[in-house]
């Protein structure tokens, strides 16, 4: 399954995005798994406070916080 991962900071009620990446991967969780590797070794301007995963489709399937702790129900 395609994903697409977005690596963006939020404040008030803007969005700066700073990184968005296209990612083959099994299940969500896989996914999640793939998105912490890529907070760590993107090169992005900034480090980034939200993320966003999209299925190919453009239908979000999770933003909150990039910090690596992603719902153990996924």
């Amino acid at each position: 399954m395609n994903f697409v991962i977005e690596f963006y900071r939020s404040r008030d009620a803007a969005e700066a995005t700073f990184d968005k990446v296209s990612l083959e991967a099994p299940n969500l969780r896989a996914a999640f798994q793939g998105a912490t590797a890529l907070f760590h070794t993107l090169a992005m301007p900034q480090i980034p406070d939200r993320l966003r995963i999209s299925d190919d489709n453009g239908s979000e399937l999770y933003a909150g916080p990039a910090d690596g702790a992603y719902p153990a129900e996924v």
